[in-house]
């Protein structure tokens, strides 16, 4: 393989797309100085992936780009083109491709492509196509412009990558420092790993206690169901038996209510008897005894007749003279009565006469000025019609009045007899109201105090309710807390573990923690030692950085023994601050900024630490101000000059010069685990406190919640027995009510047969009857009068309508005149007219026994023969009378014995109704009870009761018992404190985790493994290449360097026994002169040691081109000679291209390239193949 051919378009100098093909063999570029020779060997290390600007001769990498002239304008983008021949297969991969072309374009806005053979491809592709063939980054085959005494003036380590890239294990050492990073992520990884199987162990052990918990009560819980359950259907069963026994019972007790409503309605009705059997023999007696009374007036009336037909005999003139006087004596007291009655109603009789006259009078006139639309024939009918018919109503009103008169005297006598019994009932009934009276207190206050105590049960219970949620909640928070608090122990274990295993530190910093017992003098870490606030979390790992692995030691011994160790197990490094050496830092402007916007503090002053280690801390924090924000950091740095450290919370940083950093990234977390373990314990204890007020809080809330609940329970059954007492009341006072009404009804029956009101009635209704009579007289004289007026003629009857006419209007005037006046007056007219009535019928009497003074004696014998009649009527009415008497007494005492048999079965009734109040009270809390077993059934178990007599299991104890067993496992649950039934997924889920990340642990140790086995392999294969390599490059060296000095002497030497770390040093001899060190020999010497040590190498190790660049400016002619003759030993398999400005070179050239500048800035080529023109 050999570089075929370059395309070079806007790459520094080549403005213009430039083409240079190259030959195998020497191949000579040649030009002024600075016409762009030296471009084209830069072109190569670019487009070959050089990523250094500054190899390139560039501040930045867009300064390869063409930057313009003052004719031509700079150009946007750089492109390089690289063909190379592959037709021996010489780069792997492209066994197929005879060429490979690889491109590289940049663009000025940072844009690049890389191509291979046209397809896009990475940077490392590029790397990876190139290793191992001798072209690598580190190989020889590229000696730019200045650089051939680097290989000297390199350390003998860094020299070791010539070696690697001609041995062909650079892609060894490429692999093992990846496969060290892959150990070294893995081993990061296990870190991590190990601290989150740490943390998830501690948290097994509390979720594994919890779990157990968890599933004792699921055990327990599963019993309690089942045995709740049985035993709620044993309830319901148990309840609904009782439910039926007291149906049973109840309709009974109602059976036996109903058999008393039937004897009381057949007592009522016998009672009723009785009362109309008594009244029809006392209406009897009332009728015998009307008439025994009418028989005895009869009788004295025949008996006087009988006396007078006796006297008259013996004086009939004394007798006369003495009935007359005693006539005209009642006649006066008639005339002094009547003056009396005039007097005292003389304004009522006026008004109530005028008044009733009016009143008639209207009546009658509208009727008749009515009747004067019909002829004078009709109004005479109507006339006579109206007459007959006050005729009639007369008779019937004079014999009401006669039966009433009657009625009063037997109403008389039979008020004497009842008296005694109505002031019995009198007083029954009155004690019968006192005893009701407060029967209806105390049912107003019962029914009260049952009021005000249901008010007090719902708010008890709303408030139970509230308590409910509230343990809820507070439960919640409880356990919410709980796992914070778990979480956080957790944190804090981890977090003591990494500080006491020191997993968070670098490898030789924990190297020297955990042998710090054995070294001595090992204060710690910075990051240890330190505490601060949390916020300034961000600010001080980056004020810190590096430094907060730092090491403080007491003195500076410390820190040589911690650094020997370090070497002699070479387990990296560390710095160390020993107090005894460490001087302090000061920052003297702290009053300058200490009022600036933003400013914090100095980071010094915001952590804590011992007195000290002050120094130390101080070299480290010192200086460095703590900001707020960004903007204030940039104010501040401008005032102090851009001279001191500054960074902010966040995390940015102003450095001394100017110069800034931020952004975000992951960063180490347990970096400061002091500080996070002072933090954490803090919240810890704060959690402890908040939980133990939490479990305290809830603990008082059931406490309360258990005594309201007690509380309630008590207020329930008062409530019940408040409630049957006001059942019993209700019943008594509705049993009092119905005494009383019956009682009243008593009376009230007593009153109306006892007749008091009847002979109000009757009085009040004779006085009425002959007030009418006397209105009838006055009608009849009027219809008569009309009658014969009707008769005269018909012109007399159109006056009389017009005078009727008149009558109406001017009575009706009168009318409403008199409706005031006869309000004031109405009350002893009847006294006087029953005197009247009495002095009329004495007159009568006199009036008839002078009727009787007159009859013969034939009519004494008539009277006599009554009288002997009348007698034995009277005697036999007498013995009706006394049987009447006996059957009423029989009547009465029979309605006694009733009377006494009810009050025993109202007494029963009562008793009856007692029981019945108690079992429908009973029913309804065993209705109550049962509903609420229902709805336990549908709300806890979500069956009905038919499914869960399915699903129940019978009881195999007695249901006292079981009950006892499920208060057992009641006492049992609630005795295993807080339950947290989501510790049994968090357990698996967590435990699945552990076992997942204890698995990923050993596949990430297997790996471990296999990384550091495939490391060793790849140290066996780069010992045994690198070895065999260096021994041929070296004897190869040392005959090259003898041909080349013409003499002398030349070794490779290695610096130490490892093949895999040691560097090569170069030992040289020029003729006559002793091995001395290379800095002592002159350019010229070097220049040429160093192309002996190129040669030599490719004497062993083949490389496809070697691209040198004014290699051999230093050399003398004959030197440089020797240089030319020596490539031209080499075959075509080796290619070189020199930029050379030495003849010798150039006479060596095959072919020669000339780089100019026609135009100022723009580098041409113009090509000779020197075989052609020689």
């Amino acid at each position: 393989m050999y570089l075929k051919k370059m395309e070079i378009v806007g790459f520094k100098s080549f403005a213009d797309r430039t083409k240079i093909e190259f030959d195998q063999g020497v191949t000579a570029v040649v030009g002024p100085n600075g016409s762009g020779k030296s471009n084209i060997v830069e072109s190569l290390r670019w487009v070959l992936g050089e990523q250094s600007a500054k190899s390139l001769r560039g501040g930045k990498m867009p300064d390869v780009i063409f930057a313009g002239t003052e004719k031509r304008r700079a150009l946007n983008y750089a492109e390089v083109i690289a063909t190379f021949d592959n037709s021996d297969d010489y780069l792997a991969g492209h066994d197929e491709d005879d060429e490979v072309v690889i491109s590289r374009r940049l663009y000025r806005n940072g844009d690049s492509d890389f191509l291979i053979n046209g397809k896009k491809c990475r940077l490392r592709d590029i790397h990876d196509l190139f290793t191992d063939t001798g072209l690598g980054r580190d190989s020889l085959s590229i000696i730019s412009q200045g650089r051939i005494e680097s290989v000297f003036n390199s350390k003998p380590e860094e020299r070791r990558s010539i070696f690697e890239e001609a041995a062909g294990v650079l892609k060894y050492k490429n692999r093992k420092a990846e496969t060290e990073s892959k150990l070294a992520s893995t081993q990061d990884n296990l870190d991590r790993l190990e601290d989150i199987i740490f943390e998830l162990n501690g948290q097994l052990t509390p979720l594994r206690a919890q779990r157990d918990v968890a599933l004792k009560f699921q055990g327990l819980e599963s019993e309690r169901v089942s045995l709740a359950l049985s035993v709620l259907i044993a309830q319901i069963v148990n309840e609904r038996q009782q439910y039926e026994h007291m149906k049973a019972e109840l309709k009974t007790v109602n059976q036996e209510l109903a058999e008393q409503a039937k004897n009381q309605s057949a007592y009522e009705a016998e009672v009723a008897g009785l009362k109309a059997r008594r009244s029809q023999v006392e209406s009897d007696q009332e009728k015998l005894q009307a008439e025994n009374f009418s028989l005895t007036e009869l009788k004295n009336q025949l008996e006087r007749q009988i006396e007078r037909f006796d006297l008259e005999k013996s004086s009939s003139e004394k007798s006369q003279a003495e009935r007359e006087e005693r006539a005209k004596e009642l006649g006066r007291q008639v005339s002094q009565l009547e003056a009396e009655l005039e007097s005292l109603i003389e304004k009522q009789a006026k008004l109530e006469a005028e008044k009733s006259r009016l009143d008639q009078e209207i009546l009658e006139l509208e009727a008749e000025v009515q009747g004067f639309s019909e002829s004078p024939e009709a109004a005479s009918e109507r006339l006579r019609t109206s007459y007959l018919e006050l005729v009639e109503y007369e008779a019937e009103r004079s014999n009401q009045l006669t039966r009433n008169q009657a009625e009063l005297d037997s109403i008389r006598k039979r008020l004497s007899e009842q008296s005694e019994s109505d002031k019995e009932n009198q007083e029954k009934y009155e004690a019968l109201r006192q005893e009701l009276e407060k029967l209806e207190a105390s049912l107003a206050e019962l029914s009260a105090e049952i009021e005000n105590l249901l008010e007090d049960y719902k708010s008890q219970s709303a408030k139970l309710v509230a308590m409910s949620s509230q343990e809820e909640k507070l439960s919640q928070d409880m356990y919410a807390k709980m796992d914070v608090l778990n979480k956080q122990r957790a944190r804090l274990a981890s977090l003591e573990n990494i500080r006491d295993s020191h997993s968070n530190l670098y490898q030789g910093v924990r190297s020297v923690m955990q042998a710090a017992g054995n070294i001595g003098g090992i204060i710690g870490v910075v990051a240890d030692l330190l505490t601060f606030d949390s916020k300034y979390n961000t600010a001080m790992d980056i004020a810190l950085a590096g430094g907060s692995q730092n090491i403080i030691t007491e003195d500076e011994q410390a820190a040589k023994r911690a650094i020997n160790y370090l070497r002699e197990k070479r387990l990296g490094r560390a710095t160390f601050l020993p107090l005894t050496t460490i001087k302090p830092r000061e920052f003297n402007r702290y009053q300058q900024i200490s009022g600036m916007p933003g400013f914090i503090d100095l980071a010094i002053n915001l952590v804590n630490f011992d007195d000290r280690l002050y120094n130390a801390v101080s070299s480290l924090l010192g200086t460095t101000i703590i900001v707020d924000t960004t903007d204030h950091a940039t104010a501040i740095a401008r005032s102090m000059g851009y001279s001191v450290r500054i960074v902010t919370l966040e995390g940015s940083q102003i450095n001394p010069g100017g110069s800034y950093a931020g952004g975000a990234g992951k960063r180490n977390n347990t970096t400061f685990t002091s500080s996070e373990i002072e933090q954490l314990s803090k919240e810890i204890k704060i959690s402890e406190a908040t939980l133990k007020s939490s479990e305290q809080a809830l603990q008082a809330l059931q406490k309360e919640k258990t005594g309201l609940e007690e509380r309630l329970t008590e207020a329930r059954q008062l409530g019940e027995d408040k409630r049957f007492a006001e059942k019993s009341l209700s019943l008594q006072v509705e049993q009092s009510q119905k005494q009383k009404a019956n009682l009243q009804a008593l009376m009230n029956l007593s009153a109306e047969e006892s007749g008091t009101g009847r002979m109000s009635e009757l009085e009040v209704d004779n006085s009425a009857i002959k007030q009418e009579l006397e209105k009838i007289a006055g009608q009849k004289a009027k219809l008569d009068q009309e009658l014969e007026e009707v008769k005269s003629n018909s012109q007399a009857f159109n006056a009389l309508k017009n005078t009727k006419t008149d009558s109406l209007n001017q009575a009706k005037i009168r009318q409403s005149e008199m409706a005031g006046e006869l309000r004031h007056i109405s009350s002893d007219s009847s006294r006087i007219k029953a005197s009247l009535s009495q002095l009329t019928r004495e007159i009568e009497e006199l009036t008839s026994r002078d009727d009787l003074s007159q009859l013969d004696d034939k009519s004494r014998e008539q009277a006599a023969a009554q009288l002997q009649e009348t007698e034995e009527k009277l005697q036999a009415f007498a013995v009706k009378q006394v049987s009447l008497r006996f059957e009423r007494e029989d009547l009465q005492a029979q309605m006694e014995d009733l009377e006494a048999q009810n009050q025993e079965a109202i007494q029963l009734n009562q008793e009856l109704h007692t029981q019945k109040t108690r079992l429908e009270l009973q029913l309804e809390q065993t209705e109550a009870g049962l509903r609420k077993a229902q709805e336990r059934l549908v709300s806890d178990y979500e069956m009905s009761f038919d499914e869960a007599m399915a699903k129940a299991e019978a009881l195999d104890v007695e249901l006292d018992e079981a009950e006892g067993q499920l208060r057992r496992l009641e006492r049992q649950i609630r005795a295993l404190g807080p339950v947290n039934l989501e510790a049994i997924p968090q357990f698996d889920e967590v435990n699945e985790r552990y076992e997942f990340l204890a698995s990923q642990k050993d596949d990430l140790l297997e790996a471990k493994n296999m990384l550091m086995a495939t490391i060793n392999d790849m140290n066996d294969e780069v010992v045994v290449r690198f070895k065999s390599t260096f021994d041929a490059i070296r004897s190869s060296f040392q005959s090259t360097f003898s041909q080349m000095f013409s003499g002398g002497k030349a070794d490779l030497e290695l610096t130490s026994d490892d093949l895999l770390t040691a560097g090569v040093e170069i030992k040289v001899q020029p003729p006559g002169k002793k091995l001395a060190s290379l800095n002592l020999m002159s350019g010229g010497e070097k220049a040429l040691t160093a192309l002996a040590l190129i040669f030599a190498i490719l004497r062993v190790r083949t490389v496809p081109f070697v691209v040198l660049d004014e290699v051999e400016a230093a050399l003398d002619e004959a030197n440089v000679k020797r240089f030319g003759d020596y490539m031209n030993h080499f075959d075509n398999s080796n290619q070189f291209i020199v930029v050379t400005h030495r003849r010798g070179t150039m006479a060596a050239a095959g072919a020669m390239y000339g780089v100019t500048m026609a135009d100022a800035g723009v580098s041409k080529i113009i090509s000779v193949r020197l075989e052609d023109h020689v």
